[in-house]
C-alpha cells in the first residue's frame, strides 16, 4: 500500500513530530546551529524558500551582515518571507574577512575562518537588538 499523500498518523511512533515543525521528521529543531572545526566556525540558518540569486551578505568589521527574501507568490496571497541578521565575531581569534555564504536547499552556511593558533572555546550569546538594516543600507 502506497504511503504517498498519507497523513503519517500511523507512522507517528517511528517519527515523532518536532513539537515546532509538525512535518519535520528528524534533526535538530532549532532554526540555526553553530558548529566549530579546528579551522572555522560554521552556522547554519534555516532561510526556506530563498534562491541562491537573492542572497547578499558582507562583512563589516567584526559583523556578518545577511539578507536574502523568499519570493511573492500572489497566486497563494503570499508575500514572501524576509530573513536577515549580523553575527558578531572577536576578530583576535577569527579571521573575519575570510567569511564565505551560500545557500543551499533553503540553508544559508556562513564559514568564518579561525586564526591558526589562536584557540577560543565558542559562546553563543543570542541578543535581540531594535536596529533597522535594510537592504537599502547595502552599497
Amino acid at each position: 500500500m502506497s504511503k504517498a499523500g498519507s497523513s503519517g498518523v500511523n507512522n507517528r511512533q517511528n517519527f515523532p513530530p518536532n513539537p515546532n515543525n509538525r512535518f519535520q521528521k528528524s534533526g535538530s529543531e532549532a532554526v540555526y546551529e553553530v558548529k566549530e572545526t579546528k579551522s572555522c566556525v560554521i552556522y547554519r540558518v534555516d532561510m526556506p524558500g530563498c534562491p541562491v540569486s537573492d542572497l547578499v551578505y558582507w562583512v563589516d568589521g567584526k559583523n556578518v551582515h545577511f539578507f536574502a527574501d523568499e519570493p511573492a507568490m500572489p497566486e497563494y496571497d503570499h508575500e514572501g518571507r524576509k530573513y536577515g541578521g549580523t553575527m558578531v565575531f572577536n576578530t583576535e581569534f577569527y579571521e573575519v574577512k575570510g567569511a564565505k555564504a551560500k545557500i543551499l536547499n533553503g540553508v544559508l552556511w556562513i564559514t568564518v575562518p579561525k586564526i591558526p593558533g589562536k584557540h577560543i572555546k565558542l559562546n553563543v550569546i543570542e541578543k535581540m537588538v531594535n536596529v533597522k538594516i535594510t537592504r537599502d543600507d547595502v552599497v
